[in-house]
């Protein structure tokens, strides 16, 4: 993985959501020290970290570390929940 270019796409993603460090951190429960010391040494962090990042800034792992994929995620699960509601009350207006 070429750290500096996961780091680059982390900020550029964060600059889109306009979160805070401190922000991305707690949601990723990581400590924000040694959230600041991966992101400015160019440091890699722990896959599972790297994970929970690109999960909060809404991006794909593989587009975090190869710049390919999708640089989104798949809808959440209340996304799914709420277009799978939105389909069975249009296939209920279509039965009757």
């Amino acid at each position: 993985m070429n750290t500096k270019k996961f780091w680059n796409r982390v900020k550029a993603r964060n600059k889109e959501k306009g979160f805070t460090l401190q922000e991305i951190a707690k949601a990723c429960d990581i400590p924000i020290s040694t959230f600041r010391n991966w992101l400015y040494r160019d440091i890699n962090p722990p896959l599972t970290d790297a994970n929970a990042i690109s999960r909060h800034l809404g991006v794909s792992l593989e587009y975090l570390i190869y710049g390919k994929g999708t640089d989104y995620v798949s809808k959440t699960k209340e996304e799914v929940l709420e277009l799978m509601k939105k389909a069975e009350e249009k296939l209920t207006k279509i039965r009757t």
